[in-house]
């Protein structure tokens, strides 16, 4: 599997030599190229990445997954237009088995460039189309919040619970809707959880203090 079968498993070393030899025997391919891009991102090897992601989706213009990608590659650098119109073209393939990952990471690159509004929206076309990716929900709860919808976060916030466990991420996402609900009860409750369930957390270090 051009190596990713070890990039999955951590083995980096092993990948980066089975996909060198992968990308001498067909430089043409674009999965090869794919797989080096991915392999370059997880090395933290960017301009390396952006080459390989460039040349294949450049050789295959129908493959949706390495334009998915390519353009939340080029969202965490902060890149928005770019990779949202990447984001884009890998949606115009009818025959695109994961659209929802590709609306869920044009809502991450919107959200994360101030855009809330057009984030809510990429986000709930993801969840329209997979009522089950949990993430998205994760994410439109967030989004909804900072646009100051507290109520509507909750129930986002709900739909990723049924879906996914507590975690730090969702449970600090929960005391500051209940926060800006006004509940404070329920705020603590869930800053007890944070603290008992993942105490070392980066959130819960960000309640400070001690419990009240």
């Amino acid at each position: 599997q051009l190596g990713l079968g070890y990039l999955q498993r951590g083995q980096k070393q092993a990948a980066a030599e089975k996909l060198a030899r992968a990308l001498e025997q067909d430089p043409r391919s674009a999965l090869v190229q794919h797989a080096n891009a991915l392999l370059n991102d997880v090395l933290g090897e960017t301009e390396a990445a952006d080459r390989h992601f460039r040349r294949a989706v450049a050789l295959d213009p129908k493959d949706s997954q390495a334009q998915n990608n390519y353009g939340a590659f080029l969202c965490r650098l902060k890149r928005t237009e770019e990779g949202v119109e990447m984001l884009e073209r890998a949606l115009t393939n009818p025959l695109y088995a994961t659209p929802e990952y590709a609306w869920s990471n044009i809502g991450q690159c919107r959200r994360q460039a101030g855009q809330l509004e057009a984030a809510e929206a990429a986000l709930r076309k993801a969840v329209q189309i997979n009522p089950r990716h949990a993430s998205s929900w994760l994410l439109l709860a967030h989004t909804q919040l900072d646009l100051g919808r507290a109520t509507e976060a909750q129930s986002s916030l709900q739909r990723y619970h049924e879906l996914a466990p507590q975690g730090p991420a969702s449970l600090l996402l929960a005391a500051r809707i209940e926060q800006a609900l006004g509940q404070r009860q329920e705020q603590a409750r869930y800053e007890l959880l944070l603290r008992g369930k993942f105490p070392d957390s980066n959130e819960a270090r960000s309640l400070g203090g001690s419990p009240q």
